[in-house]
């Protein structure tokens, strides 16, 4: 008896849903490849569909969790056929996403067309929840564009086959074992299914463990290079950080980092300016316009996207990304609402917390990392946070609720708004914070209030939309109730300035008032930086000329020097300014003045903290 039968001898007697028993079952042949499609069949014979009348309707989804835009997987199926009993052939009526079978099924047949390769310009799916077929080297599945599912069946176990090259191995986060050429899959549902991407390549992985959890990088890269330990290297601080931000309390046992990595290595002179040419410029943009890159976030996987132009860009920032995906597995997997947790892959229904999914996860990101060592506290407050403010302002908050956004973002005029998430959405997860800290008097922050929820909750019960702001006040401090009303349900802007000054940072949206004088520019001295240099030219002086720069001085970057945490050295600091002059080097000095000025975002520690200042500042920045 094989390893499959005794799986699903196990698994029979558990299997029922309504009127309807049984599971999913499908085989996907990723042998017998045709023009770029593979061929799905479903064994219909594991259903039970009890009474039907008008017909079973066998459903592909608009679009799945995390993507917030209309995807319509349907679209990629081709000769869809469906057989009765004695292989009689069935009638099919297409609608929409849906195929409507006049009889009861017991076997299904049809193609799978990749979207990597479809010219589809509206609705495009975005590349890491796109498929990809590319015989004998890879195989992308993200499942909504392969496998079906017949109305009200959606709660119902499936198993997967897979028919594959014996050079290719299939990651993925989902149970499952391998025998000979096939590789087996079990989820408990469709949800878990789609909620577990496939790739099958040639293996370059790299696997480590985060607390009681195996991480394992995947990567195929089309250029062939071998890129899964070099990843590795690139998030393993970061990684480390989110362990310690998390206490070690990781709630999966398994985590899948996948990647797909677009080869533009011809380009590479183009990106490193070494090479520029028009010819070049155009085939660049044509093949680089429209490219989804990006990530796309799972239960316990995410899918990547990159572009590979033959240098270690592609592992800039990599942190970055891996870091907020990876992050998910708080919210939504074990954290989320009904419209969620039920989600309607037919017609889906929006939920109204995307503060919650993405703005927090966003803003969880950036802070563990200042908690855990990786980055100072300086660089989070004057660059990640400064970002997401600067970004943050540009979007219409006086005329559109975060929430309503949220809640509508498959249509317009929100979807234009849906990036806003990662921006203002994680802004208010930092002002929010520091609220609660504040309501508390520190005895609890925001992850304390998202692990109590998540330990009401978890990954296999739904909170209601309408309630989970009342119940997330509950938590903490009645007065927490009016930063919801104002800031998330309302159109109040958000109170940047006032909340960041409880921690003892001074923020200005347009701040006219001293700025450190820069000895070239504020004394009208002409200058441009050398291309591929950490240097400045000069190339005209003006009427002031302290320091008596000559025009073709060669100055060394300074810029760092005239910068710090509270906004600049004090007044009178001395600093040197390294000029190479022909043949001479000098190092001439430069006693730090201030100008009246304006600037525009102008955020610093200020000087003079008091005591409970320092120390919500504290309770904010160090773990």
């Amino acid at each position: 008896m094989s390893m499959r039968t005794i799986l699903l001898l196990f698994l029979l007697p558990l299997l029922s849903f309504g009127q309807k028993t049984g599971y999913h079952s499908y085989t996907l042949d990723l042998i017998n490849v045709e023009d770029d499609r593979v061929k799905v069949t479903v064994d219909a014979t594991k259903m039970n569909f009890g009474d039907y009348v008008a017909g079973v309707e066998f459903n592909f989804p608009a679009t799945i969790p995390g993507t917030y835009a209309t995807l319509d997987y349907g679209r990629f199926i081709k000769d869809f056929k469906a057989y009765g009993a004695e292989g009689k052939s069935l009638k099919v009526k297409k609608k929409g996403n849906s195929y409507v079978i006049k009889g009861e099924p017991k076997k299904i047949e049809y193609w799978v067309d990749d979207s990597f390769d479809g010219k589809v310009r509206k609705n495009k799916i975005f590349e890491p929840a796109g498929t990809n077929n590319q015989e004998g080297r890879n195989f992308l599945i993200n499942a909504a564009g392969y496998f079906g599912f017949f109305t009200g069946a959606e709660e119902m176990p499936i198993t997967l086959e897979v028919n594959k090259s014996p050079k290719l191995y299939g990651l993925s986060a989902m149970n499952g074992y391998s025998y000979g050429n096939t590789q087996n899959f079990h989820a408990k549902d469709y949800h878990q299914l789609l909620d577990c991407p496939i790739m099958f390549a040639k293996p370059d992985t790299t696997s480590f463990k985060l607390g009681p959890t195996k991480v394992t990088i995947g990567v195929f890269s089309e250029s062939g290079r071998e890129l899964s330990e070099d990843i590795y290297e690139q998030v393993r601080l970061s990684m480390g950080a989110i362990e310690s931000f998390l206490h070690g309390e990781l709630p999966v046992d398994r985590y899948a980092f996948i990647f797909y990595i677009k080869d533009y290595s011809e380009f590479q002179g183009l990106v490193e300016g070494t090479e520029i040419k028009l010819g070049t410029i155009v085939k660049a943009l044509r093949e680089l316009i429209g490219q989804g890159f990006g990530a796309l976030e799972h239960g316990n996987s995410s899918v990547y996207y990159l572009p590979d132009f033959g240098n270690d860009m592609v592992l800039d920032q990599m942190a970055d990304v891996c870091i907020h995906e990876f992050f998910h597995i708080l919210t939504p997997l074990g954290l989320h609402s009904e419209e969620i947790g039920n989600f309607n892959y037919i017609d889906p229904k929006m939920s109204k917390h995307l503060w919650l999914y993405e703005g927090i996860t966003e803003y969880f990101a950036g802070i563990s990392q200042v908690k855990g060592g990786v980055i100072t506290r300086d660089e989070y407050i004057r660059s990640v946070l400064r970002q997401k403010i600067v970004t943050a302002d540009r979007y219409p908050t006086e005329k559109m609720p975060f929430t309503e956004m949220s809640e509508n973002v498959l249509h317009k005029p929100y979807k234009k708004q849906y990036m806003q998430v990662y921006q203002r959405g994680a802004l208010m997860g930092a002002l929010l914070d520091i609220r609660i800290m504040e309501l508390t008097q520190g005895e609890k922050d925001l992850l304390d209030v998202i692990l109590e929820l998540r330990d009401t909750y978890g990954p296999d019960k739904s909170f209601k939309d309408d309630d989970f702001i009342e119940e997330f006040v509950a938590l903490v401090h009645p007065d927490l109730q009016q930063f919801f009303d104002d800031y998330v349900s309302g159109t109040t802007p958000l109170p940047v300035q006032e909340y960041l000054a409880k921690v003892g940072v001074l923020y200005d949206r347009s701040y006219v008032g001293p700025l450190v004088a820069d000895p070239l520019r504020d004394y009208g001295i002409k200058y441009r930086r050398i291309r591929g240099t950490n240097t400045l030219v000069v190339k005209k002086i003006g009427n002031e000329n302290p320091l008596q720069f000559e025009e073709g001085d060669i100055i060394e970057l300074y810029s760092d020097q005239l910068q710090n945490e509270y906004g600049g050295p004090e007044a009178g600091t001395v600093i040197e300014l390294n000029i190479t002059r022909g043949t001479e080097r000098l190092v001439v000095p430069y006693e730090v003045t201030y100008k009246e000025g304006s600037k525009g975002h102008f955020i610093r520690m200020s000087r003079k903290s008091s005591a409970s200042q320092e120390q919500l500042l504290e309770l904010w920045l160090t773990n």
